[in-house]
């Protein structure tokens, strides 16, 4: 058996942040000379799967379906037979799970499968979605994975209480758990920002000459859009120009889209849909204000991508967006749930461009410094090797 064959296994293959995510650490285990396969147990979208193909690693769609929203007995069960199949089949010597429900149900099949290493990555984090069931099970999983990353320490702090980010060469002995931060490409980034001028870029999606908030992301609860609609009468008063330009798709659309009807900005909402990931970068281009008003997140890559573009940011204070703002520097950090802050931030940023420009390249040089994908590399595989 292979040391350098790992089997990643995540729930679903969307167009999302943690999708993004486990494509990059899947590039960086290639090159490393990993043998990757990637374990889907439910939905995927096609042009997803076709990216982690691209990007070298073998693809397994076990196209399992879910009851509901709950995971009932006979739905677990099935997941387990199918999984201790691919395992059995592929023999990897490191499962490493996203862990995004149902996390723990992948670990205990890697563990009956007798997989020499398991490890996992969870994304996400907050009260407002995660009561105390959700961390028992968590913990358990984390006493039986090698490893057990977090993506923030808020992540960390939330589900262990304690909290270290991990750099390459320190001693993971005796360290059951750790902050590894996600990392972004920024020389992709801005090379794709800079190849277009900002003007350009809004003629492009139908934005020319208007001051625009842009946002990027699934349209779920999750996400705060609604609160982002219910802020922007304010943000018209006094700029009277804006437009908000959403990028993304998901449950809510048709309920958002009612609710600016309600709030008498439907003619001020550009509906983008959801964008192949390179177009995102041209998307930033045309945005002068970048808003994440999520409720919970785990890290916020959508935020760290907008920043690495030159944007500055106006985004709640929840887990992982705090250690990604830097506030007052690269942006604002508000109360979650309360428009009236959040428009006051943006109409800040859009009236003030000589402040926001700034803010934007101070946000760059943040992600170069925190958030970068060679930091990444380098420390998710001093990981990877501390396992053998």
């Amino acid at each position: 058996m292979s040391v350098s064959k790992v089997l990643i296994a995540l729930p679903v293959l969307h167009q999302a942040g943690t999708e993004v995510q486990t494509l990059g650490l899947v590039r960086v285990l290639v090159r490393a000379g990993y043998e990757v396969s990637v374990c889907c147990y439910y939905e995927y979208e096609e042009p997803v799967a076709q990216e982690f193909r691209e990007a070298g690693a073998s693809v397994i769609l076990l196209g399992l379906s879910r009851e509901g929203k709950r995971f009932g007995p006979v739905a677990i069960l099935t997941l387990v037979r199918a999984l201790l199949r691919t395992l059995r089949r592929i023999r990897p010597a490191i499962v490493h799970v996203q862990y995004l429900a149902p996390g723990l149900v992948p670990i205990v099949a890697a563990r009956l499968a007798s997989v020499p290493r398991v490890m996992a990555t969870v994304h996400i984090a907050g009260k407002a979605a995660y009561g105390l069931k959700a961390r028992l099970l968590l913990r358990i999983a984390a006493g039986l994975c090698d490893r057990f990353l977090c993506v923030s320490r808020g992540v960390e702090q939330f589900w262990f209480g304690n909290s270290r980010v991990y750099h390459s060469g320190e001693a993971l002995a005796g360290r059951r758990h750790v902050t590894l931060y996600n990392g972004v490409d920024v020389e992709q980034i801005a090379s794709a920002v800079e190849l277009l001028a900002p003007e350009t870029a809004k003629e492009r999606f139908g934005l020319s000459g208007r001051p625009v908030v842009g946002f990027v992301g699934r349209l779920a609860r999750q996400k705060g859009l609604d609160i982002l609609l219910r802020s922007m009468p304010a943000v018209i008063d006094s700029v009277p120009d804006a437009l908000l330009a959403v990028a993304g798709d998901g449950p809510e659309r048709e309920a958002l889209a009612a609710l600016a009807a309600q709030l008498g900005v439907s003619e001020r909402v550009r509906w983008l849909g959801l964008l192949p990931h390179p177009d995102v970068f041209r998307f930033l281009r045309a945005v002068d204000a970048f808003a994440m008003p999520s409720r919970y997140e785990g890290f916020g890559l959508a935020a760290v991508e907008a920043m690495a573009a030159g944007l500055p940011v106006v985004a709640s204070k929840v887990d992982g967006l705090e250690e990604v703002v830097d506030h007052g520097c690269t942006g604002f950090l508000v109360p979650t749930e309360e428009s009236e802050p959040l428009s006051r931030a943006i109409v800040n940023l859009l009236s003030d461009p000589a402040r926001a420009r700034p803010m934007g390249l101070a946000g760059r040089k943040r992600v170069e410094s925190l958030f970068s994908m060679a930091s990444y590399e380098t420390s998710v595989l001093a990981v990877y090797r501390g396992l053998r």
